[in-house]
């Protein structure tokens, strides 16, 4: 197909995440950016949800190799469960084909530095799903750190929490996140992989970690995990995350002390959210709360976005995905930022377990930049 016309995608994952991807990329068809060609998935009645919200997918399978393989496909989106993500992933790097993974990338991390391996060494464009990233407050946070208005950052608190999504829970869930062979881990992989991308994002990579984690609900995978970060460039950090049941409620909060100024935001996934908030308080100064309208604003105007129905971060992160296949540019974020947030998480991992903290090196150390 022609560099102008709509990109052919294939969605492989129709559950919960992945209808609300194919929302997204039923806006971005609405746009002409993308077609949804065919979707993967063992559940009709998924399936068939998934296709509604892309407003029909051409081709609906149990197979996720056909959606792989068709030929009208031109890039892959898998959003299965994080135990097929390995072989779906290798599977379509062996088509030559572009992909975007959702996260966590893998259970282990010696199977998430195998599939970064493999992408970097295809040379394809491919992107994970750190939605995060496309946030306006959090854009406008990596805009505090990155101009020095307020000083260089000193250190960090996140706080990141969701009810726990698993069928027990949360009726209508399913509840393979509740069980370690398949999940990996639990809130801290499965749902502060996002906070780790974003701290490495905002200060660099880890260089050391200290963690502990607790399961209180029962299962294999923790629910509860905290841990101190030390940054190569000497930020130091805290988070705290949780896997509860408060259902009606999914926030994150960060806090960044600069040399001259201490930031708070709070945000949830949707755009729009009644959570989200930003405040700046200089020395000596009322605290600053800017117009969040203007700011998002601001960041869809340099995305170059123009309209105004955006309900998931999602969109953006699919639209820059098509943008970046058609460009033949590198993805962002790609599988060097995955592996960078995957060794924090497992570096605090292995602290919990020894009960010592972790340096990121050895079999955690990672490649420079240049090779990501």
């Amino acid at each position: 197909m022609a560099a102008t016309e709509p990109l052919g995608v294939g969605l492989v994952g129709c559950g919960t995440i992945g209808q609300v991807h194919a929302a997204s990329l039923g806006q971005l068809v609405e746009d002409g950016i993308v077609r949804g060609v065919a979707a993967a998935d063992l559940s009709e009645s998924a399936r068939a949800a998934a296709s509604r919200n892309i407003h029909g997918f051409e081709h609906l399978t149990d197979d996720a190799r056909a959606v792989i393989e068709d030929p009208d496909v031109e890039a892959v989106l898998i959003a299965a469960p994080t135990a097929t993500h390995r072989d779906l992933v290798l599977a379509t790097i062996e088509a030559g084909k572009p992909l975007l993974c959702e996260k966590p990338l893998a259970q282990t991390f010696d199977v998430v530095r195998e599939m970064h391996d493999a992408v970097v060494a295809s040379g394809l464009t491919a992107q994970v799903g750190f939605h995060s990233r496309f946030h306006y407050l959090f854009d406008a946070m990596k805009r505090l750190v990155d101009d020095g208005e307020l000083g260089a950052p000193m250190g960090y608190v996140l706080r990141e929490d969701q009810f726990w999504p698993t069928g027990d829970v949360m009726p209508g869930h399913s509840s393979w996140r509740s069980d370690r062979a398949l999940a990996g881990g639990g809130a801290l992989l499965e749902h502060t992989i996002h906070g780790a991308d974003v701290v490495s994002w905002l200060f660099g990579p880890a260089r050391r970690v200290f963690g502990s984690t607790r399961s209180h609900f029962g299962y294999d995978v923790e629910d509860v995990a905290a841990a101190t970060v030390e940054h190569e460039n000497g930020v130091i950090g805290t988070f705290v995350s949780v896997f509860n049941g408060v259902r009606g409620r999914e926030e994150r909060r960060l806090e960044i002390f600069f040399e001259q100024a201490a930031v708070e935001m709070t945000a949830d996934f949707m755009v729009g959210a009644p959570e989200d908030g930003l405040m700046i308080q200089r020395p000596d100064q009322h605290a600053e709360r800017p117009d969040l309208e203007q700011l998002r604003a601001e960041h869809w105007k340099r995305l170059g976005v123009s309209r105004a129905d955006v309900w998931f971060y999602l969109y953006f992160a699919a639209r820059e995905w098509a943008r970046a296949i058609r460009a033949g540019d590198a993805a962002s974020p790609g599988f060097g930022d995955a592996l960078a947030a995957h060794a924090l998480v497992e570096a605090a991992y292995r602290s919990a377990a020894c009960g010592d903290p972790v340096a990121l090196d050895g079999d955690l150390a990672l490649p420079t930049p240049s090779t990501t």
